[in-house]
């Protein structure tokens, strides 16, 4: 299943990709309130296509939480390469409004993954707000430090965070007794409200993070989606490979 998830991921994200590189500059005219339309109908429309396609290819109800989740996946990887390569992914937007697709991304990662799911565990969403809340103060203190250039000119937290959380992740669903089959939707369910805090912290990026330079506000948002990829896969991993 996860091949064949991942396969239809890739094939869903890639065509955003190239939507936006052609007709790209039409998806940003303001809407309603000043809110581009793309922004306001994309997530609501991956959600409902990300739900119909699980229901059409027949997946069972307890299924459709990873599939969904797994669909996600690719999104993060190629979002990381859309946001750190903007000007030469989407030759026909202005740089300016990279931060504004990474805020249109959150919105469209969390809607695939809500596509898969009938319920939300409080107690996985209430840990995911605390500790994505959390980390958001941390980059408050020390993001200046954490978001210095390492080797090739990528930052050190770029290189260390999403492992770490990948590690972190595999850890906690396994020491707090998360049975086999439900680690997955409880790593994913974490890391929905990531989704909903970066679409915020990239949105007030200067306001949240004043020991920041503005300018590297689409880098921190390339982050976050490696945290929250590497967050999902942990709990794949976790639900899949009993043994590891």
């Amino acid at each position: 299943m996860i091949v064949r998830w991942m396969a239809v991921g890739f094939a869903l994200w890639i065509a955003i990709l190239l939507a936006f590189r052609f007709v790209g500059e039409w998806a940003f005219r303001e809407g309603p309130w000043g809110v581009p339309w793309f922004v306001l109908i994309m997530p609501l429309a991956l959600w409902a296509i990300t739900h119909l396609l699980l229901l059409a290819m027949r997946v069972t109800p307890d299924d459709r939480s990873e599939a969904a989740s797994i669909m996600a996946v690719p999104g993060l990887l190629v979002g990381i390469y859309e946001i750190n390569s903007f000007g030469f992914v989407f030759p026909n937007l202005d740089a300016s409004l990279a931060s504004e697709f990474a805020i249109l991304m959150f919105a469209c990662y969390g809607a695939v993954i809500l596509g898969g799911r009938t319920t939300l565990t409080v107690r996985w969403m209430a840990l995911g707000f605390a500790f994505w809340i959390g980390l958001a103060a941390a980059f408050g203190a020390f993001g200046n430090l954490a978001l210095q250039p390492g080797p090739g000119g990528v930052s050190w937290a770029f290189l260390t965070l999403p492992l770490g959380l990948l590690i972190l992740t595999y850890l906690v669903v396994k020491i707090m007794g998360v049975p086999q089959n439900d680690r997955s939707e409880a790593a994913t369910t974490m890391a929905v409200p990531g989704f909903l805090v970066g679409l915020y912290e990239v949105d007030r990026f200067a306001d949240l993070f004043p020991n920041l330079d503005p300018s590297i506000g689409g880098e921190f948002a390339a982050l976050m989606f490696a945290c929250y990829a590497a967050v999902i896969l942990a709990g794949i991993v976790s639900s899949r490979l009993e043994s590891i």
